[in-house]
């Protein structure tokens, strides 16, 4: 509550303390199983580096995407109910006749909403960060065993060598951080436009999840159909996916070593991060700009025209 009585807005101020008050007290009684659970689940995909045939790789991206998947649902689902809660509450009217600006009741609600799902965000993040390692040593263990002489998936090479890729892990690394960001703020916002439009919770929800989702599905199939049943690293290798999972895969990619079998893989998976970036940043400029106007036009004053009036009177 400290944090709260800081903001100078009050449509911020609002908005926190309706969400503290409806998270559940189950919720609030058991927070820590979250962070334990996200330990756990990493520490259990990084137990498996110990037995060479275990689909250590496969794992890791597979947490990724649950994590990635509940996050993006938490981040639209709280952020939908924002703006629509005022109009089935019959509040909306009280709210914008206090004087407040279309642009303050957007950055105030969604600064508000941010900030309560501020934690799905950290849990991704550091989900995401916690498995470069893991991706890096799985397929090192990989490609030195299938290297030896004695091992039955044996394959010879002229030369054989493992090199560190600096740019490569420092981009994964500042990427991943950018993207978890924008991941969380493009839903948040995709949420309050579509509450803002429908000014109906669950139908803003419906019709978030359809949106940012749909993007998942039509990628996700299409590589289905151009890879096929191709083994793992192709899938994750081939650069469509990247729209899919929102760069997931292509941070798989720049962490692995410089070998025989990734000569150009982290330079190839440059296009497919940048593809994710834009797609993200996309749904986060229009989304702001649909909730700004249908902020505007639900008869919120913009800033100007606010204060022109408050020195006029």
């Amino acid at each position: 509550m400290v944090a709260l009585s800081r903001t100078t807005n009050p449509v911020e101020w609002q908005e926190s303390c309706h969400q503290e008050r409806a998270t559940p007290p189950v919720v609030r009684r058991w927070w820590i199983l979250a962070p334990l659970t996200v330990i756990g689940v990493v520490a259990l995909v990084a137990f498996t580096l110990r037995n060479i045939t275990s689909p250590t790789r496969e794992l890791a991206i597979y947490t990724i995407w649950i994590v990635h998947a509940i996050t993006a649902a938490r981040a639209i689902a709280i952020g939908a109910n924002a703006i629509s809660r005022e109009h089935t509450g019959q509040t909306w009217d009280s709210l914008v006749l206090t004087g407040v600006s279309a642009r303050r009741i957007l950055y105030g609600k969604w600064s508000a909403v941010l900030r309560h799902v501020a934690p799905w965000m950290l849990m991704l993040g550091v989900v995401r960060l916690a498995m470069l390692p893991i991706f890096m040593l799985a397929f090192t263990n990989r490609y030195v065993w299938r290297s030896a002489p004695s091992s039955s998936a044996y394959i010879p090479y002229a030369s054989l060598y493992i090199d560190w890729v600096p740019w490569a892990a420092a981009v994964a690394v500042i990427m991943t951080v950018v993207l978890t960001m924008l991941e969380v703020l493009a839903c948040t916002a995709l949420g309050l436009a579509c509450s803002a439009v429908l000014r109906r919770g669950w139908l803003a929800m419906i019709a978030s999840f359809i949106i940012r989702f749909t993007p998942v599905i039509l990628f996700a199939a299409f590589t289905r159909y151009e890879v096929g049943l191709a083994p793992s690293w192709r899938v994750l290798r081939f650069g469509p996916l990247a729209l899919a999972d929102s760069g997931s895969a292509t941070l798989y990619q720049l962490v692995l070593p410089l070998t025989n079998w990734t000569s150009m893989t982290h330079i190839n998976a440059l296009p497919g991060l940048f593809l994710a970036a834009g797609l993200l940043l996309l749904f986060l400029l229009v989304s702001l700009l649909v909730a700004w106007a249908a902020i505007r036009k639900a008869g919120a004053l913009p800033e100007e025209r606010l204060t022109r009036r408050l020195l006029a009177a």
